[in-house]
């Protein structure tokens, strides 16, 4: 069980500029996750990174892996490990195994109950599973998480009524304008939370629509369904004073706005207001954006305050959450546990049957004459013993599997019985193909 282990930072122990120090792009978190299993001698390994949370999954045998995995972090971003221990926190055992299942279900998101970052942590276990990253132990593990979620949104009311990011960011731009039906909306790459308050603001009435992306047909495949126009990306600045609402999402490592373009834009606008909603982490548009008067920038973290008052009306469904992911973190580690004891009963069955085996046909090889149905008795009796035989150590190792040194208890039961010892643990270099996903 304490094979498994995460460590991250959110937006509950970090601020956005250390979130965003710690990032992994999607190009990078290959090399990452083979850094993790060779460096940090994880077995398994998955990293999720979004704009609330960058947290590092693994499966491993190392006796104390928190160490090497701050390490790891921090040298991956250029920082010092111990500037970034000010911000993670590490979770083992069946506290890694919990906030997974809590991550998943949107209830250690911002916005409480949310079902979008269950389709992050989808793609970044589907990415480590491309990378030959994963094995039995996380595909196990994170086709339970999905299958977690599922049920939490459909057996609870925590999504009922839920305030989205998109939602909120919706209402903030509603105290800016009172009237949307004459305002203009730039999206500025297309991710799900953008496309989602571009949505969001679609049905609140706005103008007009512009998406713009590094990627023309893209922009126009979004820009077609909320009837807007498609531009290039590096045509920004010409459209940015046209935008009285900018939402932007995109996967820069840096930002994309300075301060000079939004005040030339402002400029051109004859200094009309522009609300700015940067999701992206890093951030899309820089710090000092905020300075000009005319500018309302907000991110992720100023959503913080307004839903976490809303997250208080609904704690009766935390509880019952709370509730469902006990129960299945106490089902998940059965069956973890019979998965770490079958290997050995497995080698010590077929070890015995064997013997038996050999030994029935040693003896009747001595009585050719006998009749078919005795000899079938015969053979009956020796696999009823052997049974028999094997029935307390296969119930003492059971017991020892369920403690919680149980890889150890393992390793000491099958060098006393005689059965290889790798059999008593999952095999690292192993990667089966995982169920099929919910």
């Amino acid at each position: 069980m304490n094979r498994y282990c995460v460590i991250g930072v959110n937006h509950k122990f970090a601020p956005l500029e250390i979130r965003e120090r710690v990032a992994y792009p999607d190009r990078r978190i290959p090399a990452a996750l083979r850094s993790m299993r060779e460096a940090a001698q994880c077995e398994e390994a998955v990293i999720l990174s979004t704009c609330n949370r960058v947290e590092l999954y693994a499966f491993t045998s190392d006796s104390d892996p928190r160490e090497r995995l701050l390490k790891l972090m921090a040298d991956d971003h250029g920082l010092q490990p111990e500037f970034l221990a000010r911000y993670i926190y590490f979770h083992r055992g069946r506290n890694a195994i919990e906030h997974l299942l809590r991550v998943a279900g949107g209830l250690d998101s911002l916005v409480l109950g949310e079902t979008q970052i269950v389709n992050q942590v989808k793609k970044s276990y589907l990415l480590a599973q491309s990378e030959n990253a994963t094995g039995k132990a996380l595909n196990s593990l994170f086709h339970r998480a999905f299958n977690v979620a599922k049920r939490l949104h459909s057996e609870t009311g925590i999504s009922s009524g839920q305030l989205s990011t998109s939602s909120v960011a919706v209402t903030f731009a509603r105290r800016v304008f009172e009237n949307l039906s004459d305002k203009t909306a730039l999206l500025v790459g297309v991710g799900e939370v953008g496309e989602l308050t571009l949505n969001y603001l679609k049905d609140s009435g706005i103008g007009r629509t512009i998406v713009c992306s590094r990627t023309l047909d893209r922009a126009r495949e979004v820009a077609t369904r909320y009837g807007g126009d498609a531009v290039p990306l590096d045509l920004i600045e010409d459209y940015l004073p046209r935008a009285d609402i900018v939402i932007s999402q995109t996967a820069s490592e840096r930002p994309i706005f300075s301060r000079e373009m939004f005040k030339q834009a402002l400029k051109k606008r004859g200094w009309r207001s522009i609300f700015v909603l940067d999701l992206a982490v890093p951030r899309d548009v820089a710090p000092d954006v905020d300075e000009l008067p005319d500018v309302y920038l907000y991110n992720v973290d100023d959503l913080e305050q307004v839903v976490a008052e809303h997250a208080l009306t609904r704690s009766h469904e935390i509880k019952r959450c709370t509730e469902i992911i006990t129960q299945e973190v106490d089902s998940f580690l059965a069956g973890f546990q019979s998965f770490s004891a079958a290997p050995i009963i497995k080698a010590l069955s077929e070890r015995a049957h064997a013997i038996r085996e050999a030994e029935v046909s040693r003896l009747l090889a001595h009585f050719v004459d006998l009749p078919t149905d005795q000899k079938a008795e015969i053979a009956m009796f020796a696999e009823q013993l052997v049974n028999k035989l094997l029935h307390p150590q296969i119930s003492a190792i059971k017991a020892q599997s369920r403690r919680e040194d149980a890889a150890d208890s393992l390793r000491l039961l099958a060098r006393a019985l005689g059965v290889d010892e790798a059999a008593t643990l999952p095999n690292p270099e192993a990667h089966p193909q995982p169920e099929k996903q919910s």
